[in-house]
């Protein structure tokens, strides 16, 4: 499976997510042959949340307003909400400093600006909605409107006695309509909209809504940045020099739906690297004030929008673009060039935003983080702080075999027997490796080739006597044992049904990717894993690493749609059912919605896609996780610049991880493993050993938090921990150095 993340890594992530390798393939069916549990017997649900109430009684009547136009709606210790009854534009005041947040710019400001017509009138307003003709022929027609539409009829509602505020629109030339509820909290403003207020009454239906588009949005040459979810973190400066004005940044939070990306995206995946996002996250610096918006509802199906001045205004912005509806290439017959249409049902989720805001030394991206972080512990999503340990632990991934196509069969090729896993760990155990997790992959019968058995445990590395053996020895050493395996894509050539067991997409058709692989409906991927976790658990694994849970999600359009909220609601679940049967958990990326369940992450991304908008990359993923969740980011052995990728991982706060196998690598060839060019245990294991004592320096800060992250010059960066110790990462002279705290 690694071999086809690898590529994605160097530059085709949206065929990452269309692209499963075909060693992602392993699906056990018990030998009674009597079927999947169902998520009730596995305790278990899919249900969606129940959706936010739309208000209704006695009108509000804003009355009087101010030179401005603008009157007070809604107030607190901290903060005061006042809404333009005509433009419906609000202001957001901070009591402690006087701080004005605006929804749009100010008039003084639009003199100033040099777009017309629409784009104009999209400054102007609080939303901007786009809707499609729903009725005659296929071919989806679009258009924009916004709250300047002089056919818009707006109501106002005070609800929770006085605690929020619903704005109510009717679009009367499209019978759409929505409401948006603001609410002030202990924190700053959240925004509502609830599916409830929805409205589509003609011919007409809602395709997207962008909330509050120029919240906060900021002149060239200002002091600050917009805050992106780009791989660990990505800064926007206002005053960089944007001589090229480009698209912009808009990418699909937890990445493009799989069975509906259209050949054009694929296209523009080749030409440049693109990170997932995995955290629905943005924020916006302005001298010293600053937000963090989150996405806590509609998240599944939102993007995350940043625009640089010259494509639609003369403005820095950041916005959430909520989508209730996918665009996709209809085929209409055979001979005929399918044309874009639109799905006919609405996504029925509500939307949410929360806009926390922070002044001071807070106002930067290490306090956006501490405030997710905080956020996240609140609403416990993350689990307990890290107990402290003497020393890091090495994740090592160790490579035990996998097939080679022979005849119109398949020959299994052992590359690291257990009991030869068992010799390379006591090696590094000799050398003063004192702490590790070991992550044993390819230990299905089989290997990659065949999708409808993991056992018996492939006997070429000893069968299921050799794994207990190497399981025990491993616990005498007082170390952890996972087991890694994928329950998501399953090869076409599995005895499997595709047409019974996998997900539709949005034309009905069961989705394949281009390697001929679909994916399994979450319940089914629930029922496997539950299966097999009790094999494993008589061997004595102490978890699974799971291929796939933490970087993909989708949803299933038949029969009836499956949400992307349900699917990944699901996952959590089989990852907490893992940890009470087996003790942990591991995945890959790092997608939040698992993270209270995620023992460890590997493959965590230190870098930001190669996208000229961003123009710096920040630590703000590892500022919200260090201390909580231990994550490895690419193996030293696949990196490709090595001691600047080793000074990454130190200054941001990874543990250490290689991937290994006793053999030489060249046993993989034309094997789906084949990716693997360098992995032999002999020849790396002094480099294993030495990198392991750099890292083992940092063990101290293993459980804490990260209270600071700046840039002193060029190329020299500081990572300050609780306690004050600092790391100190010079990429100049290729050094670090850990300092204060006592931990010279």
């Amino acid at each position: 499976m690694f071999s086809i993340r690898l590529k994605r890594k160097q530059g085709i992530v949206l065929i990452l997510l269309l692209a499963a390798a075909a060693c992602c393939l392993f699906v056990y069916r018990a030998a009674s042959g009597s079927g999947m549990p169902s998520l009730k017997q596995m305790n278990m649900t899919m249900e969606q949340a129940p959706n936010m109430p739309v208000y209704e009684g006695e009108p509000w009547n804003p009355g009087s307003t101010d030179a401005e136009g603008f009157v007070t709606a809604l107030e607190n210790s901290n903060f005061v909400l006042r809404i333009d009854p005509l433009t419906t534009q609000t202001i957001v005041s901070i009591k402690r400093t006087g701080y004005e947040w605006r929804s749009n710019p100010p008039k003084q400001q639009l003199q100033a600006e040099t777009v017309k017509g629409l784009l104009l009138s999209n400054l102007q307003s609080p939303f901007i909605l786009e809707y499609f003709q729903a009725s005659g022929d296929d071919k989806a027609r679009r258009g924009i409107t916004n709250a300047a539409d002089i056919k818009l009829k707006k109501s106002f509602v005070k609800y929770d006695n006085d605690k929020g505020l619903q704005v109510t629109y009717f679009f009367e030339d499209t019978g759409i309509g929505f409401s948006l509820q603001y609410e002030l909290t202990g924190y700053g403003l959240e925004v509502h909209v609830p599916t409830k207020g929805i409205e589509e009454k003609g011919e007409y239906a809602l395709f997207s809504l962008e909330v509050l588009p120029y919240f906060g949005a900021a002149q060239a040459g200002e002091d600050g940045y917009l805050f992106v979810p780009d791989g660990p973190g990505g800064l926007i400066r206002f005053d960089a020099d944007r001589s090229v004005t480009g698209q912009g940044y808009m990418h699909p939070i937890y990445g493009s739906e799989v069975s509906n990306v259209q050949p054009s995206l694929k296209g523009a995946a080749r030409q440049t690297k693109r990170e997932t996002i995995a955290y629905p996250v943005f924020g916006v610096k302005r001298q010293d004030e600053a937000y963090v918006a989150i996405v806590k509802e509609g998240e599944y199906a939102a993007n995350i929008q940043a625009l640089p001045p010259g494509l639609k205004s003369t403005l820095y912005s950041v916005d959430a673009k909520f989508q209730y509806r996918e665009e996709y290439l209809h085929k209409m017959s055979r001979l005929t060039t399918p044309v874009k249409t639109v799905e006919k049902d609405r996504v029925p989720l509500d939307r949410s935003i929360e806009y926390r805001f922070l002044n001071g030394d807070q106002a930067n991206y290490v306090g956006m983080a501490q405030t997710y972080r905080q956020y996240l512990a609140d609403s416990k999503r993350l689990p307990q702080q890290l107990q402290t340990t003497a020393h890091i632990p090495l994740q090592l991934s160790v490579i035990g075999g996998n097939a080679q196509e022979a005849f119109n069969s398949s020959r299994y090729v052992a590359a690291t027997t257990f009991a030869q896993a068992t010799e390379m760990v006591k090696q590094l155990k000799d050398s003063g490796v004192e702490s590790m997790r070991i992550i044993y992959y390819g230990w299905q019968n089989g290997g990659d080739f065949d999708a409808t058995k993991r056992f018996p445990i492939e006997s070429k590395l000893g069968g299921q006597a050799a794994a207990k053996s190497f399981v025990d020895a491993m616990h005498e050493m007082n170390l952890q044992v996972m087991f890694e395996d994928n329950f998501v894509y399953v090869d076409e050539r599995s005895s499997l049904s595709a047409k019974s067991n996998g997900i539709r997409g949005i034309d009905g058709t069961v989705f394949m990717d281009q390697n001929n692989e679909f994916i399994l409906k979450p319940e089914l991927t629930a029922g496997y894993a539950v299966q097999t976790i009790a094999r494993l658990k008589d061997i004595g694994v102490d978890g699974i690493h799971y291929n796939w849970l933490g970087e993909l999600i989708f949803r299933d359009y038949e029969p009836k749609p499956t949400e992307r909220k349900q699917a990944a609601d699901v996952y959590r679940q089989l990852l907490a059912y893992t940890r009470e049967e087996l003790g942990e958990t591991g995945i890959y990326q790092g997608n939040d919605y698992l993270l209270g369940e995620a023992g460890y992450i590997s493959h965590f991304t230190l870098d930001s896609s190669y996208d000229f908008m961003i123009d710096e990359t920040v630590p703000f993923y590892p500022i919200v996780l260090h201390g909580f969740v231990p994550y490895a980011s690419t193996p030293a052995n696949f990196r490709n610049d090595y001691t600047a990728e080793f000074l990454k991982a130190i200054e941001y706060g990874a543990v250490p991880s290689f991937y290994v196998t006793y053999e030489s690598s060249q046993v993989l060839k034309n094997t789906p493993s084949e990716y693997l060019y360098s992995s032999e245990f002999a020849l790396w294991k002094e480099r294993i050993v030495q990198e392991y004592r750099d890292f083992d320096k940092l063990s101290l800060l293993y459980n804490r938090r990260i209270v600071n992250h700046e840039k002193k010059s060029d190329g020299i960066y500081v990572t300050t921990y609780e306690g004050g110790t600092q790391v100190i990462v010079d990429y100049g002279k290729k050094t670090f150095a850990v300092t204060g705290g006592g931990a010279e």
